[in-house]
């Protein structure tokens, strides 16, 4: 599918009131992204919305992010693209700071190291998000290292109480 029926798609979903879940796998990159985002605005029903194996670059990682800044009723979302790198997971990551109530994440890109910097601190901030996903991106020694560390933090901090 590319960005044409990405756009048939959302427009179908504006009206929808019974769907929870909506998996859009496919060719479609940043303008498919762009009114994914926009449907999401508007749409109270989707728990659960798949965006794997796309062409979206970073502008749509961007449009997606901001999109669940907001969002009330995604509580599982899967983002993967081969064009993703550090930009789309410093925006991503972002999000998660503000986000409260996803609970699932799958994110696929080639972030590496400097990616995994940018969740491993949103992570340290972010309440509700139970499972991440980030298989194949390219994360090295470095970035484990800063997981590891997060997770040291978030033991200690818990601990406290």
């Amino acid at each position: 599918m590319g960005d044409s029926g990405a756009q048939y798609v959302v427009e179908m979903m504006k009206e929808n009131k019974t769907l929870t879940d909506l998996g859009l796998a496919g060719n479609f990159g940043d303008l498919g992204a762009q009114c994914v985002a926009e449907m999401m605005k508007e749409n109270q029903t989707l728990t659960t919305l798949g965006l794997g194996g796309t062409k979206i670059g970073d502008l749509g990682a961007q449009c997606v992010a901001e999109m669940m800044k907001e969002n009330k009723t995604l509580t599982s979302l899967m983002l993967s693209s081969e064009f993703f790198g550090d930009s789309s997971a410093r925006c991503v990551a972002e999000m998660l700071k503000e986000n409260q109530t996803l609970t699932f994440l799958g994110f696929g890109g080639d972030i590496g190291d400097s990616g995994a910097q940018f969740f491993s601190e949103a992570l340290k901030e972010n309440t509700t998000l139970t499972y991440l996903d980030l298989n194949n991106c390219n994360i090295g020694d470095s970035g484990a290292q800063f997981f590891s560390e997060m997770l040291k933090d978030s033991h200690r901090s818990h601990s406290r109480r």
